[in-house]
């Protein structure tokens, strides 16, 4: 049974990188003195809590598909092959446009760290070898969002581990793994950022894989209660914890966006996972209403990651409240509709159901539009830059310029341009290779319930 819900949050996960880099861009773009004209900002500047979100889905999209999977090396071979055949056609495309921008328009004035180094150093052939086989080295590879991946293949290469043990020990074998991490934390031994074998076994982001794998092994089990308000409950979680976020610091890049976003995303999971298993859907909107209400009110207090923790704090909990509210205003106009006007709701649930399709379209494609909006959001800085030299004409539309007409127009390109270059790797590279793959799989585990299933 594919889960169409959690596709939703894959896209949700893929659309808050997007709009964390274009915010992140925007400000660079920007004089420091127009830094307040800029919109985008607020929950947005935390949107790198996309990862973590990504990071616990991804854990458990590995219980999931392979509840049916029986322990033993051939399907350990099944799930390695399932799993290197979805990471790395598309990463390499991705990779390889990032090296020509290097290699031939961004040498030798080249501004990366890692490249400035590789070329001092005659290393270059190294650290794109590196960068392409996703072996954890000391700078980012050629493609800086690629780190994730080394995260994820390492999660693959354990678990992949651990589905030759039964599947009632797979408990254990998960606590056991996050015991270790934890036990590595507590004797000071991860680091910020995995630049090595060790760094990347035992950095806490790890256990938001584990936190994924566990939700996986309680759905799989039939263990379901209160699916509605903790959808609710979490969603309201992870939307706080993006408005409270403060600096990134060393803290951040480990434990802090575990505790913040990790956990809840985890339970966010599984209650998408659950209303969509027992046909309570309908609970998205209220959903939907608070999380959009608490994110639109703390945009409009103006706190940036930026401002003392006391005014994050009180800001969070004012759109905390708008939030809440806004979720029992929308379930008593549900209720209302539901006693004496069910056509009303009828017809406003057909372009709920649109709105929730397009949705899991760009879920499909989240992966493509993870690796390619970095490429669409450069273009649009380009374009941006040659807007604020072209004459009086473009200043309204030059980012910086006072008023939101500028913002709009960013942030609308900003989408645009990274559900096209998703869309685009998706069509012309992910989804040939994934129908090219499963047809080589089928042929490689032909015994496989999974390969004939997929």
């Amino acid at each position: 049974m594919k889960l169409h819900s959690i596709q939703l949050l894959r896209g949700i996960a893929a659309l808050l990188v997007v709009f964390y880099h274009a915010c992140s861009l925007q400000l660079l773009t920007i004089s420091s003195e127009n830094a307040g004209n800029a919109v985008l900002g607020g929950v947005f500047a935390s949107g790198f809590a996309g990862v973590d979100l990504f990071f616990v889905i991804s854990g458990f999209i590995m219980v999931w598909v392979t509840r049916r999977t029986e322990p033993g090396l051939p399907g350990v071979g099944e799930f390695l092959f399932a799993r290197i055949t979805r990471i790395y056609p598309l990463w390499w495309a991705a990779a390889a446009l990032a090296a020509a921008y290097y290699l031939f328009l961004h040498v030798p004035d080249a501004n990366d760290p890692a490249w400035r180094a590789a070329l001092q150093d005659d290393e270059a052939a190294g650290f794109l070898v590196k960068s392409f086989l996703l072996i954890p080295q000391p700078d980012l590879p050629v493609l800086s969002l690629g780190w994730t991946l080394m995260h994820e293949m390492y999660f693959y290469a354990v678990f992949a581990g651990l589905l030759l043990v039964p599947r009632a020990v797979l408990p254990l074998a998960l606590l056991g793994w996050g015991g270790l991490v934890v036990a590595a934390s507590l004797l000071g031994l991860s680091e910020p950022i995995a630049f090595n074998f060790l760094t990347l076994a035992i950095h806490p982001l790890t256990m938001e894989f584990i936190f994924g794998a566990m939700v996986g092994l309680t759905l799989s089990s039939g263990l379901v209660a209160r699916s509605g308000i903790l959808t609710l409950v979490a969603a309201l979680w992870f939307t706080a914890s993006l408005c409270l976020q403060g600096e990134v610091t060393p803290y951040t890049y480990q434990w802090g966006r575990v505790l913040a976003f990790g956990v809840p995303g985890a339970l966010l999971i599984y209650g998408f996972a659950a209303l969509e298993q027992h046909g309570r859907l309908v609970w998205l909107v209220p959903v939907a209403g608070a999380v959009i209400t608490c994110a639109a009110v703390f945009q409009m207090q103006g706190v940036s990651p930026a401002s003392e923790l006391a005014l994050r704090q009180g800001a969070t909990l004012v759109a905390v409240a708008a939030g809440i509210g806004a979720a029992g205003i929308v379930l008593g106009l549900g209720w209302l509709g539901g006693q004496y006007a069910p056509g009303v709701l009828y017809t406003l649930g057909r372009p709920l159901e649109l709105l929730y399709a397009a949705g899991k379209h760009i879920g499909d494609w989240s992966y493509s539009i993870y690796l390619g909006h970095i490429f669409a959001l450069g273009g649009l800085v380009f374009l941006q830059r040659w807007l604020a030299t072209a004459g009086d004409w473009a200043a309204p539309f030059a980012l910086g310029a006072p008023g939101v007409l500028d913002d709009l127009i960013y942030i609308a390109c900003a989408f645009t341009g990274a559900l096209l270059a998703g869309w685009f790797g998706y069509m012309l590279v992910e989804r040939p290779a994934l129908s090219l793959f499963r047809m080589v799989r089928r042929r490689l585990f032909p015994y496989s319930r999974r390969a004939r299933e997929d």
